[in-house]
């Protein structure tokens, strides 16, 4: 079943409204349902995320310039007063801090091509994924909320750092280049990290003290194209 968030999104875009009216017409739902006493935070944003991730996964990334721009629309617009919630412990800011969303992400990498989950993503929607991502994380120096790199970090690595890397990863892999290319190379000069093993190296790569985006893994990943 269509949540009613993604057919609002959907006939927004087919429609060709412009982005800061169907940003607006996308979050109503869950403003009504933060603006309750009893505020369901995670009731009223996970529906709106979900909606773009999905919405993203269905369009293709040549035309997914209409999604991003509602979702920097998203990204502008100013709820209640100072628009604080507590997200999992943490004060955070609706819709600024895109609270949720990077969570909301999270999920979706468990439904990859091939992960074996009940409702896994084809590869041209994981593509589309990507790609979508990328886009956003491509805005990132002037946005930092929309920095997604850590995904796409992973995407690369699995395309090109295990020992049987699938068609799949290496086509959503390339989208990262074509949209935040510069943002990787960025990245990689100033040698961002991660904690834990989050931006350890992959399989073929397991003897390297890897935390992150480094010169040395661009040239890998470059080479692999």
């Amino acid at each position: 079943m269509t949540s009613q968030e993604r057919h609002t999104l959907t006939a927004s875009i087919a429609s060709k409204t412009g982005p800061s009216s169907a940003a607006r017409a996308l979050i109503a739902p869950a403003e009504q349902k933060l603006s309750t006493p009893e505020s369901d935070v995670e009731g009223g944003l996970r529906p709106v995320w979900g909606s773009i991730i999905d919405v993203a996964a269905d369009t293709e990334h040549q035309s997914q310039e209409p999604l991003v721009a509602v979702v920097r629309a998203v990204q502008q617009q100013n709820f209640a007063k100072d628009g604080t919630v507590t997200v999992w412990g943490g004060k955070v800011k609706v819709w600024s801090d895109l609270p949720l969303f990077g969570a909301s992400v999270r999920d979706a990498w468990n439904r990859a091509p091939g992960t074996g989950s009940a409702n896994d993503f084809s590869a041209s929607q994981w593509r589309n994924i990507n790609a979508f991502l990328a886009r956003l994380t491509s805005l990132s120096p002037s946005t930092p909320a929309f920095d997604f790199s850590m995904f796409g970090l992973w995407t690369l690595r699995s395309a090109f750092e295990a020992n049987e890397p699938s068609s799949a990863d290496a086509d959503a892999a390339k989208v990262w280049f074509e949209y935040a290319g510069d943002v990787l190379t960025k990245l990689s000069s100033e040698g961002k990290s991660f904690p834990a093993k989050v931006g350890a190296g992959g399989s073929s790569y397991a003897d390297k003290e890897w935390t992150g985006f480094n010169p040395q893994r661009l040239e890998v990943w470059q080479a692999a194209l």
